[in-house]
């Protein structure tokens, strides 16, 4: 089967030269077809038994069961049948057989879909259905499990199941809008042999499949890794798993890999201009792509910010704290978050309770257990309990990253500890500018001063 080699050539040739590169490999896939059927003809001169093979056009030989191919019209009328060794049809007529592996093979009824696209399922030796026709496309089983193609509303939607046709992951192709959908999909098969058939999207002249298939050393690699593998295709971001589970489609246009703002178990990923969350372990998308910007987690926390407004999620993308915030930062130790809404700062708790009422007109970060806040532009600092611990009467201020922070009042700036001490440090550096500027006049004063009374003597 040379649908593998099919994908890596798409991959990587624009489609004029890969519609070029796919009639040379037609023929020549033909002639190795014919091939191995000329040696069973040759061979059925000396083995009896095998005469009846010269009726068909391909045939190939499974150990106790052969897969033959009638072809009355190249590409438009063929039928192929599974038989025993000695003639005898298995199955009714098909369009197509693929190879059997792991004790299945791929086929595909005459009666195709109301769109006209072949409807693809697995039959065992005995030509016995295992599952049923109604995938668009699919491929051999390896290690118990395949990936099938369908219809899911708009998309077409990407799911792995294993021998029994039981479905073991099904991709969230719905969260991905913009992509592999329906009306800009093409689907395309080799002549004559239709299990070997994708669906494919042009974007912007480069080739993209939903099924992505990897060289055997990649796939090593992947397999043996610990956790998921992201990887880049064309400017596109995909994510697979180490059983080489798609979990994420060749879509996003971002993953955060430095963890910039992602932790606590979730990890953020970026389609078109929205973010959402992956499960670094697994790859599996835990929150879609709704939110606008985001920030990095705190305690348990994400705020996520739609619609304008900040809010709270948890790592599960359960909504904890609706969407009411102009602005937020991260909850401290102190279980407390510096929130805003029209210009008005204050401080909630993990829960969303209100514990200081937006009443100033900045309010920083819990740190230390005080936040530093802002009233009529003078700075002070409030207790977890919103009680003003040091006055309001700083012209400049930070908060308490450490022990101690600088504040500045009358242009003298002071070295302030948590219990409202201070300490002089210097000056401002408007009172050193002033103190520059008077510095500056004094001295043209006196040069001034000095040339009169020069000039003066020498009269």
């Amino acid at each position: 089967m040379f649908q593998h080699y099919f994908r890596r050539a798409w991959c990587n040739l624009k489609r004029q030269q890969f519609l070029t590169f796919l009639a040379t490999v037609r023929n020549l896939a033909l002639i190795s077809l014919l091939l191995p059927s000329a040696g069973l003809f040759a061979q059925a001169k000396f083995a009896p038994n095998e005469a009846w093979l010269n009726q068909y056009d391909e045939c190939q030989d499974y150990g106790e069961v052969y897969v033959v191919k009638k072809i009355s019209s190249a590409c438009r009328s063929y039928q192929t049948f599974l038989t025993d060794k000695n003639g005898h049809k298995l199955t009714s007529a098909y369009r197509d057989i693929g190879d059997f592996e792991e004790g299945l093979a791929e086929f595909v009824p005459m009666q195709l879909s109301p769109q006209g696209h072949g409807l693809h399922g697995f039959i065992d030796k005995q030509g016995k259905v295992i599952i049923e026709p109604k995938y668009i496309s699919t491929d051999r089983f390896h290690h118990g499990k395949t990936w099938v193609i369908y219809p899911a509303d708009s998309h077409y939607g990407l799911s792995y199941i294993d021998k029994t046709g039981k479905e073991l992951y099904k991709l969230p192709i719905q969260h991905y809008s913009n992509d592999y959908l329906i009306k800009d999909a093409t689907i395309d098969y080799k002549c004559s042999h239709d299990t070997k058939e994708d669906v494919l999207w042009w974007r912007r002249g480069n080739l993209f499949i939903l099924n992505f298939n990897f060289t055997p050393f990649v796939e090593e690699q992947m397999q043996r890794s610990k956790h998921v593998s992201a990887f880049k295709y064309e400017g596109k971001f995909g994510i697979i798993d180490q059983d080489l589970v798609l979990k994420v489609p060749v879509a996003l246009d971002a993953i955060d890999v430095d963890y910039t703002y992602s932790g606590q178990g979730m990890q953020r990923v970026q389609y078109g201009d929205k973010y959402g969350y992956v499960n670094p372990s697994t790859g599996e998308l835990i929150v879609p792509f709704d939110y606008s910007d985001t920030r990095k987690p705190t305690n348990g926390l994400f705020w996520v910010k739609k619609r304008g407004k900040w809010g709270c999620i948890d790592k599960t993308g359960k909504l904890r704290i609706p969407h009411l915030y102009d602005e937020a930062t991260g909850f401290t130790a102190e279980n407390r978050s510096a929130v805003a809404i029209n210009g008005k700062f204050g401080h909630i708790d993990k829960s969303g309770n209100v514990r200081t009422p937006l009443t100033y007109d900045f309010a920083s970060y819990y740190q230390h257990g005080l936040s530093m806040v802002r009233m009529k532009d003078k700075y002070g600092y409030i207790d977890t309990s919103s009680r003003l611990i040091i006055p309001l009467i700083y012209d400049e201020a930070f908060p308490f990253d450490h022990v101690t922070t600088r504040v500045e009042r009358w242009w003298l700036h002071y070295e302030l500890s948590l219990d409202g001490k201070e300490q002089f440090v210097g000056f401002s550096y408007k009172l050193k500018a002033l103190f520059i500027i008077v510095g500056t006049l004094l001295f043209i004063w006196l040069s001034s001063l000095f040339q009169r009374v020069i000039s003066n003597a020498a009269i």
